[in-house]
């Protein structure tokens, strides 16, 4: 079995990478929403908007930059000088962007769209860490070992996204509390990601002639839609990602409005035990891996989340919540850890179809869909408010809205869950194809790092 002989603490740092993702790309997106419907008062209908321009704007960047990175040589790798340019501008926005005009409502519209499309265009580069996961490490043992870092550290990530705002944003309500977090989130992004790009990047050599490849960028678009499992793959994961944001978006307001909490601390905590419970339970997840083989196990993953949120259309208090809010954390935890991991196959059959690794261009395309799902995700919750006489926000909602809030955390992920569940049934990457092509990329990665040392 092929392995790549990475020490613990690179793989550890390169986790790092991980934590900082989860961490700042989930306190973005609970936290922005928030913000400006809450704080600075722009009614949903701007907000909106501003994502769906957004979303446009994706489908260009993220297959682009992906295309542009697979292309690249450096002396430092094809990878590491996007990271560097993402980390430094993401640095920069994360504070900015909590100082939106607020002269009229389509000014602030128009500060909120520029942070949006800035932000995308360098996190996209950020994210390039995805695209070396499957590059870096290949063994199914070793992908095993680092996906589990991975998501131990992508969990506390979005612990911190929710705890640390907590402590320093108090009243949803009022403005000065999220400037503070965001000049926090900065510092902690930048120590993290300084030691992920320190330490735990290292690009091999046996790929380093992958920049020379024969795909022009829409015909390896096209190449990459021919591939059935990664074409389920990205529909899985584009539910996953409106799973999570319709739950992230919606949960600080079931908690003030249907649960009637009041403290954010509180209402951080709530998303917090979730995630806690998830890297409680990953090693589980692992060994199920290991065992069963990703498919089957995801499957188990999907199944437990679904019977896990259906009291949430029953209950009314924070005790109870906060009960099966660690109960959902189990199977939340297990989609995490598969979600990030499955891609890894459709790459690696791709490259016994090219000769060439092209995670940039897959990762590009799933970075698009990830947006898209964000588009889904806040055109749901629009809905809903708008239909239940919600457009803008008031601190005392109906009967209605409460019905809408509990659907928006049960209903809508429940059925994304269960179509994930089918297309599982068709996913094509069983545990004996994915140990088959281990065997048949050993192969062909000797044939490579002959021809580089031949250079």
């Amino acid at each position: 079995m092929e392995t790549t002989g990475f020490s613990k603490g690179t793989k550890w740092s390169f986790g790092m990478g991980s934590f900082a993702q989860w961490f700042i790309n989930s306190a973005f997106n609970v936290w922005v929403f928030t913000f400006y419907f809450t704080a600075v008062g722009l009614p949903v209908f701007y907000i909106m908007l501003a994502y769906i321009i957004w979303t446009v704007w994706n489908a260009f960047n993220d297959p682009l930059l992906g295309y542009i990175s697979d292309r690249t040589r450096t002396k430092w790798g094809r990878r590491k000088p996007f990271i560097i340019i993402g980390t430094i501008a993401v640095l920069i926005i994360e504070v900015i962007l909590w100082l939106p005009p607020t002269d009229s409502y389509f000014i602030t519209f128009i500060y909120l769209l520029i942070m949006l499309l800035l932000y995308d265009t360098f996190y996209t580069q950020i994210t390039f860490f995805d695209a070396l996961f499957p590059e870096m490490f290949v063994s199914v043992e070793e992908r095993a070992e680092v996906n589990t870092i991975k998501q131990i550290l992508a969990t506390i990530g979005l612990i911190f996204a929710f705890l640390i705002p907590g402590i320093f944003i108090g009243d949803l309500t009022k403005k000065e509390g999220y400037l503070i977090n965001g000049i926090v989130t900065s510092i902690i992004i930048a120590i993290s990601l300084l030691i992920a790009i320190k330490w735990g990047i290292k690009e091999r050599e046996e790929f380093k002639l992958d920049h020379k490849q024969e795909f022009g960028y829409f015909q390896g678009l096209k190449y990459a839609f021919k591939n059935k499992g990664f074409v389920l793959y990205t529909i899985m994961f584009f539910l996953y990602e409106y799973i999570l944001l319709t739950l992230a978006t919606t949960i600080p307001l079931y908690a003030l409005h249907v649960l009637g909490v009041t403290d954010t601390f509180l209402i951080s905590l709530l998303l917090g035990v979730n995630f806690i419970a998830g890297v409680i339970t990953v090693i589980i997840w692992m060994k199920l891996d290991v065992k069963l083989g990703s498919r089957k196990a995801y499957m188990i993953a999907v199944i437990v989340s679904i019977i896990a949120f259906i009291p949430f259309l029953f209950i009314s208090t924070f005790t109870m919540a906060l009960i099966f809010m660690i109960f959902s954390g189990i199977g939340m935890g297990g989609m995490l850890y598969f979600i990030y991991l499955i891609v890894a196959d459709p790459i690696d059959d791709d490259e016994l179809e090219t000769g060439v690794r092209r995670e940039g261009t897959f990762f590009g395309i799933t970075n698009f869909f990830m947006r898209l799902s964000m588009i889904l995700s806040i055109v749901t919750v629009s809905l809903v408010f708008s239909s239940t006489g919600w457009e803008s926000y008031t601190p005392n909602p109906g009967a209605d809205v409460i019905f809408g809030l509990k659907a928006l955390i049960v209903i809508f992920p429940g059925i994304a869950m269960v179509v994930t569940l089918i297309l599982l049934y068709f996913y094509p990457y069983t545990k004996e194809r994915v140990a088959e092509m281990k065997s048949q990329l050993a192969e062909l990665h000797k044939k490579k790092m002959e021809r580089v040392k031949s250079e």
